[in-house]
């Protein structure tokens, strides 16, 4: 960790920096597992409700695009506080109103409040730990984004059967205020890295670097080919081997359960020399092989197998990912390429429903997908093998230390 932060403040440090990522994936699934409560208490449809979730998505999305373009001109704790400030107001809204207007508002603003959550965050992760520890630290956190997701989709409807929507989606908004008074407290900001002059010149050149248009096609690319698997996988196993939607959405549930396991090992191998680059290839070589598998094998078994490492792939390409890219391009760029790339990863995944329910009604089936999903898969593989060769060629250039 910095030098200036005691080292006793490190596990307090990334508790926090991972009840971000917690609060975040909390707020965006929570609704899921309660829509039929949900489509009575505003009197509308399934799309209605659907839309409840989409709104949080595209909040983020749109958010996230601005915070990785302006992040760096900011205070991460700064930002950290804005976000859980806001986080605890506006999912109070959402549990406290019954009008579904203000319901989609709210959801649509709590989306916009997780991009302050989630690129601070990575990037505080990145700025106050020492390189040789950083993997470890973003291996905890990106296991954080499954606490929060799988956490909310049980205790949510739990919670709602003893105390009601109101009360459920209330005790969100009081571990978010919580978190926040520890955040206020406790969370140290980033060191001063460079002049907002330097800040500017390295924002000019980060433009016209190939390798950073490289990574970030890499990401969007990636995600696409991943939330391929991890869209349409219980759609296939009903329409395929007709499971019901509960079985079908168990075994999907699965690639997040070897992720959250997955990610504090990869996050450890990623710790080693050289381990970024290394971790994040053979965790695409991994995706590459996944729907290989489906492609080549309709057997249950084999499908349960291909589910499972999914999860391993994710975790080796996500948090990662984002260390490889965040550390490349100098310490005044973290905040901004961390959330470039985060933004375009959620534009693959965002794609990922469109783009393969295209090649479904075109009448290509599931197995047409899962090659197009190891299409993209292959491309991102190949960006990043040629990334790999063109930094051995330049090996005084490949990383910058931040």
């Amino acid at each position: 960790m910095n030098p200036r932060s005691p080292l006793r403040h490190s596990l307090a440090t990334v508790a926090l920096l991972t009840a971000m990522l917690v609060i975040h994936n909390a707020h965006r699934t929570g609704v899921v597992t309660v829509f039929d409560g949900l489509r009575l208490r505003f009197g509308t449809d399934y799309a209605g409700v659907g839309t409840l979730f989409s709104a949080y998505v595209l909040g983020y999305g749109i958010a996230q695009s601005v915070v990785g373009l302006v992040g760096d001109r900011f205070s991460a704790k700064r930002l950290l506080v804005a976000g859980l400030a806001a986080s605890a107001l506006f999912s109070a809204l959402f549990a406290g109103t019954a009008s579904y207007g203000a319901a989609l508002a709210a959801r649509f603003l709590l989306g916009a409040t997780g991009a302050l959550l989630y690129t601070p965050a990575m990037k505080l992760g990145i700025v106050l730990f020492k390189p040789e520890e950083r993997g470890r630290v973003l291996g905890v956190l990106q296991a954080g984004a499954g606490i929060g997701s799988s956490g909310a989709m049980i205790l949510v409807p739990a919670l709602s059967g003893v105390v009601g929507l109101t009360g459920a989606f209330l005790s969100l908004s009081l571990l978010t205020a919580v978190t926040l008074v520890a955040a206020v407290s406790v969370l140290p900001g980033e060191p001063v890295i460079a002049s907002s002059s330097q800040a500017r010149g390295e924002s000019a050149g980060l433009v016209r670097r190939g390798d950073f248009w490289q990574l970030l096609a890499a990401s969007l690319i990636g995600m696409l080919a991943m939330y391929g698997i991890l869209t349409w996988l219980p759609t296939y196993l009903t329409a395929d081997f007709g499971y019901t939607e509960v079985w079908a959405g168990t075994v999907a549930s699965l690639a997040n359960l070897t992720l959250l396991v997955a990610a504090p090992i990869v996050g450890w191998a990623a710790d080693l020399p050289p381990g970024r680059i290394t971790v994040v290839t053979l965790g695409s070589l991994l995706a590459v092989l996944v729907f290989g598998l489906l492609v080549l094998s309709p057997w249950m078994p084999v499908v349960v197998a291909a589910t499972l490492l999914s999860g391993v792939s994710l975790a080796a390409t996500t948090a990662p990912f984002m260390l490889l890219a965040g550390e490349r391009f100098g310490a005044g760029q973290t905040a901004r390429v961390v959330g470039l790339m985060a933004t375009a990863g959620q534009l693959g995944a965002t794609l990922a429903g469109s783009v393969f329910g295209f090649v479904l009604e075109r009448g290509g089936g599931f197995q047409a997908v899962w090659l197009a999903c190891g299409a993209f898969a292959l491309v991102r593989l190949v960006l990043l093998l040629d990334l790999v060769r063109r930094d051995r060629r330049r090996p005084h250039t490949s990383d910058a230390v931040v």
